[in-house]
């Protein structure tokens, strides 16, 4: 009975994880691997060590916050929880991400923000994964999807429940299927790191089920397959956002042509000036300079006549009815 109880507690203390060597190797020689694990230590200039035999610890101001009971255990086992935790990290939370981009999406196709009405943007295996990722992403579980917390209860925490393991193989097969969709020739033109693919955990995972006594061995093919289902609504998932924002990239296309054409003919008008109506002394104004004009252009009109024309032709021009001998005006009597 004693012998069991140490066995417990071993337990507890170590991960239900085991990788290989050689896995651990591949993992640490990913550059978007060694990137994400900087971060998520708190500190990107921080230099993680491809050995993972010989891991050493971070800097005290970066430790991550173990509980007080694994707190307790040695530095090589907390490296191991460190490294668990990461995989889990680089493996749930695109997933995680992928819905808040769906909702997001959902939100703005449907013109709402209640997210019990956001699940009909989607349709068949993609509505499918969508509430189911809704339902366990953003509810009590929300702290372990983002490893939030104690590194190592964290990644014990996977083993327990169902749908804690679903997600765990459904994220894996995801990331193995992504990376094999990826063109490989051609590389793109400005390359960033990016996460590997992540079958690691299935064996682990496998195998710690089979130990595990509440799990057993017999359970990891029904697992399996409800996270194959799984995997595939989310890929669905994946298509449905793509074609979501297609559809808002072209819908939005139109509306900042209109907007552009709208400013276009604002500016316009604005450069002719605001129109004002005019006053009383204003209209007075243009009034006696119309008049003015008339005047100046008769005076004009007059002179030329006086130099071009003889004084007959100019007064049947000017309508004064007078033939050559005729009596003219006078200002006196006659």
């Amino acid at each position: 009975m004693h012998t069991h109880a140490m066995e417990h507690m071993e337990r507890l203390y170590e991960s239900p994880f085991a990788i290989p060597p050689e896995g651990v190797q591949a993992l640490l020689g990913s550059d978007g691997f060694v990137l994400l694990r900087r971060c998520l230590a708190g500190d990107a200039e921080y230099d993680v060590p491809v050995s993972y035999s010989r891991f050493q610890r971070p800097p005290p101001n970066i430790l991550p916050s173990f509980c007080d009971f694994h707190a307790a255990s040695d530095s090589q086992t907390r490296a191991t929880w460190l490294l668990h935790r990461d995989l889990l990290h680089a493996l749930v939370m695109p997933v995680v991400e992928l819905q808040r981009r769906a909702e997001a999406l959902a939100s703005t196709a449907l013109g709402t923000s209640k997210s019990e009405h956001l699940e009909r943007a989607f349709a068949g295996d993609a509505r499918g994964a969508f509430v189911w990722l809704q339902c366990f992403a953003t509810g009590d579980e929300a702290d372990w999807c983002r490893t939030r917390g104690c590194p190592a209860c964290i990644t014990t925490l996977t083993l327990s429940t169902e749908s804690h393991i679903r997600l765990t193989i459904a994220a894996s097969l995801v990331s193995t299927a992504s990376s094999q969709q990826a063109p490989q020739d051609t590389p793109p033109p400005s390359p960033s790191p990016t996460l590997p693919a992540l079958p690691h955990i299935l064996p682990a995972l496998r195998d710690a089920l089979t130990h595990d006594p509440f799990w057993g061995p017999t359970y990891w093919p029904h697992l399996l397959s409800r996270a194959t289902q799984l995997c595939d609504g989310i890929q669905a998932l994946m298509a449905a956002c793509a074609a979501l924002e297609a559809a808002s990239a072209a819908a939005v296309a139109p509306t900042r042509a209109a907007a552009a054409a709208a400013a276009t003919k604002t500016a316009a008008v604005e450069g002719r000036g605001v129109g004002l109506r005019k006053s009383k002394m204003a209209q007075r104004q243009l009034r006696m300079r119309g008049e003015e004009t008339a005047y100046m252009r008769r005076c004009a009109v007059q002179t030329w006549a006086r130099a071009m024309l003889s004084s007959a032709v100019r007064g049947r021009m000017l309508g004064l009815g007078l033939e050559v001998g005729g009596r003219g005006r006078r200002l006196s009597c006659p």
